[in-house]
């Protein structure tokens, strides 16, 4: 059987909620047998499950809708909370803000089953607003979650090595054996940075993208799987602009995390973040250039790094201790 959950989780989505819903009942379901539409209310100020029930119901389809709720904040909780309820072999990430062409889950689950080594999936997202998108998005459109995700179809890697959340699908028994072996998100933005309460992006894709990867899969992108992604006038913000910066920042040092435990033979993690800062400060000037994009972009991502290696060092060797355990289950 062909079965497929679309897991959606929300935090306060009620203005694009209706267009994200209806695009999903438009889906078409060729061949498919079964596809589940799981909705997670993520502790919003007014009942979403409620809102979305209504919503479906002016919607004609034969896609079966489960909905739940998750008081604990940040997107990594209400994540694993959907997950509990989705049945489909194939999970497809849709963000609140997402609405998915209508031919989303035939590509995606075609390429999926005549790739049985791709373990994860991401497509192309298109940028949509109410408002003008201003010239200087290009420039940062995939800190967004938007445009393509490498040169061409196929493994991103060694462009990359993970896909973006929204839009994402990925094979559920490969997280659930995750889970099983001991897998845990580490990167929490919610949880360290209280004020931020219920920011909704919670870094929680890229590491399931290394918990398939580190059991052999492959990370691919298909071109043509495309899905629209509503970005609000607040977002096209300085202040917003940076806020992904800083994220992305801090994740990037997680995510160095992975890459070390899975190209590396760690032996020892004694002070492992001492190295990894050695590492940045020695690559920074090894590659130094004498341009705006270096002096500026650079220079602020490395401050970054060595920021939250500073801020994480006391963390740092168990996250690595925990991913040796992770891989020693697929060695």
């Amino acid at each position: 059987m062909r079965t497929i959950s679309i897991l959606m989780c929300s935090y306060n989505g009620d203005a694009l909620l209706p267009k994200t819903v209806a695009a999903i009942s438009r889906l078409s379901l060729q061949s498919i047998d079964l596809v589940e539409f799981v909705f997670v209310d993520n502790g919003s100020r007014t009942d979403l499950q409620a809102l979305v029930k209504n919503i479906w119901s002016t919607c004609s389809c034969s896609i079966v809708l489960k909905t739940t709720h998750e008081n604990t904040p940040g997107k990594i909780a209400a994540f694993i909370t959907g997950l509990q309820l989705c049945s489909g072999d194939f999970v497809v990430v849709c963000d609140d803000d997402n609405e998915l062409h209508e031919n989303y889950l035939i590509q995606g689950i075609h390429y999926m089953e005549e790739n049985p080594h791709v373990g994860v999936l991401g497509g192309t997202g298109l940028p949509t607003s109410d408002v003008e998108i201003p010239d200087w998005f290009n420039d940062f459109k995939a800190d967004y979650a938007c445009g393509e995700q490498s040169l061409s179809t196929g493994n991103v890697y060694p462009v990359k090595n993970v896909v973006y959340g929204a839009g994402m699908w990925f094979r559920k028994n490969l997280l659930e054996i995750a889970l099983q072996n001991g897998f845990t998100f580490m990167f929490n933005y919610v949880k360290d940075n209280p004020r931020l309460k219920n920011l909704t992006n919670g870094g929680e894709d890229g590491e399931l993208c290394w918990a398939i990867k580190y059991q052999g899969y492959e990370i691919h992108f298909l071109a043509t799987l495309l899905f629209y992604h509503h970005i609000s006038s607040s977002k096209f913000t300085e202040d917003y602009l940076n806020l992904l910066k800083s994220r992305k920042n801090k994740y990037t040092i997680t995510g160095q995390i992975y890459w070390r435990v899975y190209s590396m033979d760690v032996k020892s993690v004694q002070l492992f973040w001492l190295k990894e800062a050695v590492y940045i400060f020695v690559n920074y000037f090894k590659n130094f250039t004498f341009s705006k994009d270096y002096l500026v972009l650079e220079s602020v991502r490395n401050f970054y790094n060595l920021k939250y290696l500073l801020i994480y060092r006391g963390k740092y060797d168990a996250m690595i201790n925990r991913l040796l355990a992770y891989k020693q289950n697929y060695n």
